[in-house]
């Protein structure tokens, strides 16, 4: 089937649904994070963090852990509590301590318009 430059503005909205129904992964799985002992984990799972927002008592660490072979990122989001990372593949991990009480945002450079966001919360 060859499809006429008149038809293609029609499959537009088509390939968008199904791009961000597949991309999506925030009605599958945990919304809470896994704990390795004390420190609470995030998984980057295709263009999701598991655990939207994460809640912890000051001088706690988060760690994120990649299960993906997807280039993804965790870049803070208004403040400079850690640097940008990089996770380029399945099994890498990074950890932060947080030591001052507050709302710590971030998100994932490439992905950021598709939802992949996430947030740690500093009691």
């Amino acid at each position: 089937m060859i499809l006429s430059r008149a038809n293609r503005p029609a499959l537009v909205p088509v390939v968008a649904a199904l791009l961000f129904s597949a991309c999506s992964e925030h009605s599958n799985g945990s919304t809470e994070p896994i704990n390795e002992g004390d420190v609470p984990v995030v998984t980057i799972r295709d263009f999701a963090f598991s655990a939207p927002t994460v809640t912890i008592d000051r001088g706690t660490s988060v760690r994120w852990r990649s299960t993906t072979g997807t280039f993804h990122t965790v870049t803070p989001d208004g403040h400079q509590v850690f640097a940008a990372r990089q996770m380029n593949s399945s099994g890498e991990t990074f950890e932060v301590r947080f030591d001052a009480p507050g709302r710590y945002r971030y998100y994932c450079e490439p992905h950021r318009a598709l939802g992949m966001t996430g947030e740690v919360v500093v009691q």
